[in-house]
């Protein structure tokens, strides 16, 4: 500790003004970083309720939502988009966690965890809201009238069905 007295007294006036400028510039970067997260953060929070309000909007009714499955094709894209993001975010946060740079007052850490939260949030979300289309479409497709005792002769059913088809085509 002495030392680093030692050589920090021996600086010159342009080395203090460099060492200066340096941190006021890594301050403005993490400053930087953590607006852009919250700004990430709170946008990605906006989607994620409208995900929530718009099935809160959907009502069981007598026509498929999804027929084409076009639908829960984009749902999953944005799924699958929101892995990428946590997974993206989570590897950010353990380089700021690794970097002798950064402090954990700087706030950078806690925006990588914010964001990686409201990221998880949306794709809940995002899977609830698929889930709910493909059961309540599910449920309005017609059936078969038939009965099965087992698992057994339910697959010999779909076996006969599906060789039956076959044969049409």
């Amino acid at each position: 500790m002495h030392a680093h007295f030692v050589v920090e007294q021996r600086m010159s006036s342009s080395g203090v003004q460099a060492l200066a400028a340096r941190n006021l510039e890594l301050l403005r970067i993490i400053e930087d970083t953590v607006d852009c997260l919250a700004a990430d953060s709170n946008l990605v929070r906006s989607i994620a309720e409208a995900y929530k309000e718009i099935q809160a909007k959907l009502t069981p009714g007598d026509n498929e939502i999804d027929p084409s499955g076009r639908t829960r094709a984009a749902l999953e894209k944005a799924s699958d988009s929101c892995v990428r993001i946590h997974n993206d975010a989570k590897a950010r946060h353990l380089s700021a966690t690794r970097d002798p740079q950064l402090r954990s007052d700087d706030g950078v850490i806690d925006a990588y965890s914010e964001l990686m939260t409201v990221v998880d949030e949306l794709h809940d979300a995002v899977e609830n809201l698929s889930e709910w289309i493909a059961v309540h479409d599910a449920v309005l497709q017609p059936t078969t009238g038939s009965t099965f005792d087992s698992v057994d002769s339910l697959f010999e059913s779909l076996i006969r069905n599906a060789s039956r088809m076959s044969f049409k085509s």
